[in-house]
């Protein structure tokens, strides 16, 4: 892990314990179930004590737009989440988020931004720009299997993480298609889900957190909590073996 100043990690937990989900735990939606599918390298990695390193592969959701600095990004709150679970042990958590970029983008940077840095895990957040630039369903699915099939013969594993659902998406005819091509994508490639998209419409349609809650005021991103929310899902399906909730494929 690399240095972090008593400052940083004061200031992180102060933005969690005085956040406006007000809870210990991210909740989930009933019935979600700990994800133990995959992620044997990671797992073994950090069994054996071994330095661990993460890519977070995305768009604008990765790159933390509606965040209010660096350190409140959910790779970020990764990075910290997972480092106070394994003290001592060297973790680094990348963040290669280049916001408006599609998978085909995404994907265009592999070589550079992902096998060049040789993670052991890869969180891959797509989707929601493939819908937004009304690019075909099924191309999207052909580039999300080539990226899987590149990422598994360097032998990294992956988690995928499907769009955010906000109030606004009904603008964009589809859009729910293209989070539960993620899901099932990660069923056909046994890949562990990330259903930020079920997770975030049923705090929505539930009433259990208003929209300017976890959205930033652009009625599209994230804020500080909610990427806290999806830093901590990601590092607990990381660490199956860790209590609490977590959020899979299971909708």
């Amino acid at each position: 892990m690399k240095g972090r100043s008593l400052a940083g990690l004061a200031a992180a937990v102060c933005l969690w314990s005085g956040a406006a989900l007000g809870s210990d735990r991210c909740p989930v939606p009933p019935g979600a179930e700990p994800s133990a599918a995959g992620l044997q390298r990671t797992r073994m990695m950090l069994q054996a004590g071994l330095p661990l390193t993460v890519v977070a592969l995305g768009s604008s959701s990765t790159q933390g737009t509606g965040a209010s600095s660096a350190q409140a990004t959910y790779p970020a709150q990764l990075d910290l989440i997972l480092s106070q679970r394994h003290p001592g042990q060297r973790i680094e958590v990348l963040n290669k988020g280049i916001g408006g970029e599609s998978a085909g983008a995404n994907l265009v940077r592999f070589a550079a931004d992902v096998l060049s840095v040789r993670p052991d895990l890869v969180v891959w957040q797509i989707g929601t720009n493939d819908r937004f630039q009304n690019l075909p369903l099924a191309d999207f699915a052909a580039t999300v299997r080539d990226g899987v099939a590149q990422l598994r013969a360097a032998g990294i594993d992956v988690i995928f993480m499907n769009p955010q659902s906000f109030p606004d998406e009904a603008r964009f005819p589809g859009y729910a298609a293209y989070a539960a091509s993620v899901v099932d994508l990660g069923r056909e490639l046994g890949v562990p889900v990330l259903d930020r998209y079920g997770i975030m419409k049923w705090w929505l349609e539930s009433g259990r957190f208003p929209a300017e809650t976890i959205l930033s005021p652009d009625g599209l991103h994230l804020r500080d909590a909610s990427y806290r929310c999806l830093a901590e899902f990601v590092a607990d399906m990381i660490d199956v073996q860790q209590p609490g909730p977590t959020a899979t494929a299971a909708r």
